[in-house]
């Protein structure tokens, strides 16, 4: 099954791209690389227009839930690409580690 992401992606080649996938593969318990899920989580976070996803505890190594957070814009040229910006992960559920 092919999920339709079109007009959003993930902010592509940037220190913060890099960022997400380290911080991804560093505290998801996961065999699957981060690059397999994008579309998904793209098409959830889209679809339900938030901007941010949830890593429940059962899948993180220190068992505690993980949330990634990201700035959304849009391009001046193209209205209709979304831009998914990673700015950090909530370690705590109290601050933002960026």
């Amino acid at each position: 099954m092919t999920l339709n992401v079109e007009g959003a992606e993930f902010d592509y080649h940037t220190e913060n791209s890099e960022k997400l996938t380290k911080d991804f593969m560093n505290f998801v318990l996961t065999e699957v690389p981060f690059f397999a899920l994008q579309d998904e989580l793209l098409y959830l976070m889209n679809k339900r227009s938030i901007t941010r996803f949830r890593i429940p505890s059962y899948m993180t190594v220190d068992s505690k839930d993980h949330i990634f957070h990201f700035e959304l814009r849009t391009v001046e040229e193209n209205k209709q690409l979304r831009i998914y910006r990673y700015i950090g992960m909530d370690l705590d559920k109290k601050r933002l580690v960026r």
